[in-house]
């Protein structure tokens, strides 16, 4: 087996260096950003649970028998980390576009 040259190494950590300054960057919000996802979590989980045999429309899954699902006040119903995840880059339905207030 061949030895590892320091370039190699160097090129190497550099990488792991860069990796670990993008998740930092990635894992601190700035304060308005947190509370964007505080208020966003917050309007999902008071949008009325729903009992559907729909599917998500962000997924394109089918509730499991039984299974609630979160309506936007246009009446669609998605798997609440379906709308959660849309609603925190968007800010109206996935289908008709109404907006939702996010309070």
């Amino acid at each position: 087996m061949a030895p590892v040259s320091s370039e190699s190494n160097f090129t190497t950590s550099s990488y792991t260096i860069d990796l670990l300054f993008d998740l930092d960057e990635a894992l601190t919000l700035p304060e308005d950003s947190a509370r964007q996802i505080a208020a966003q979590k917050s309007l999902v989980m008071n949008l009325p649970t729903v009992i559907t045999t729909d599917v998500c429309s962000v997924c394109i899954e089918s509730f499991r028998s039984g299974e609630g699902g979160k309506q936007v006040p246009c009446g669609h119903v998605y798997h609440a980390n379906c709308i959660a995840s849309w609603l925190s880059s968007h800010s109206s339905c996935p289908v008709c576009r109404r907006e939702i207030s996010t309070g």
